[in-house]
């Protein structure tokens, strides 16, 4: 079974008949397709089909030289964990916003001057993924790849790369035969 046919039976991607009152997502967006990512990495055997269909993308084919594996909190922290631990590398967490405690802080770790690797869960827009990759640089890091769960393919891919970030997804909105309607 490969990851699209997991998450759809695992009823990680929930998909609305035309008729059904649709879902309503982070953006305010409605939506007849809804993807939990975060369930996901719930179940140890989806997050492992996560991890190897990132595996089998072939990060040295791509290019993707890295040597901190950074997430986007809390979407891609799993999935980047778990790539720490199989590939030996530091990771770093992005969180959304600096906290008003501790260090104050919007990233979770060190990776100045370092090349980072990111990862998040489902891009729409790709605000979350420009804002997590603007903190890495605000902090010194060097961060122009993402690969993302599912692109919902609702503008990311491009406003990421007006601002120097590669998207990688590893499946899109697409890939479910999803159109919207709404």
């Amino acid at each position: 079974m490969n990851l699209k046919e997991m998450l759809i039976k695992e009823g990680i991607v929930k998909i609305k008949k035309d008729g059904e009152e649709p879902f309503t997502l982070k953006s305010g967006k409605k939506s007849r397709l809804f993807i939990d990512i975060k369930e996901a990495c719930l179940n140890p055997i989806t997050l492992k089909e996560i991890v190897n269909s990132i595996k089998n993308i072939g990060l040295d084919d791509f290019n993707l030289t890295y040597e901190i594996i950074g997430s986007v909190a809390v979407g891609g922290v799993p999935i980047a964990s778990v790539l720490s631990f199989i590939y030996n590398t530091p990771q770093i967490i992005v969180r959304s916003e600096k906290h008003d405690r501790g260090t104050q802080s919007q990233v979770i770790g060190n990776c100045k001057g370092q090349r980072i690797l990111l990862i998040e869960d489902v891009a729409t827009s790709g605000g979350s993924i420009i804002n997590a990759v603007r903190a890495i640089r605000d902090v010194g890091g060097i961060c122009n790849n993402c690969i993302v769960v599912v692109d919902r393919e609702e503008g990311a891919k491009e406003w990421c790369l007006q601002n120097d970030i590669n998207l990688y997804p590893l499946l899109k909105k697409s890939d479910f035969g999803i159109e919207e309607f709404i």
